[in-house]
């Protein structure tokens, strides 16, 4: 471990809820928020990668949720085809 003249502070800002929801978050795994941050960090220094989704709050990515959005306006434009269904 690094001795505390070789430390470094890190801050940044976040909005309120998020930073509550966080709390909440660390709070259920036993963890201060600056210590899974750290954690968060070291890990993707270790791993030279970051695992965290980029999706939205339903899941879609942003190319999916655009998509979505556009089909969205074309049925309610009535611009989408209509294909009935056969049961075999």
């Amino acid at each position: 471990m690094p001795s505390t003249s070789e430390m470094t502070n890190f801050t940044f800002k976040i909005d309120k809820d998020t930073r509550e929801r966080f709390s909440e978050l660390c709070d259920e795994f036993g963890l201060t928020m600056s210590s899974a941050t750290l954690a968060l960090i070291k890990q993707a220094v270790r791993d030279q990668s970051m695992s965290f989704s980029l999706r939205d709050e339903n899941g879609f990515t942003k190319e999916e949720a655009a998509e979505l959005s556009r089909r969205i306006r074309e049925v309610r434009k009535k611009d989408a085809i209509h294909h009935n269904l056969m049961e075999g």
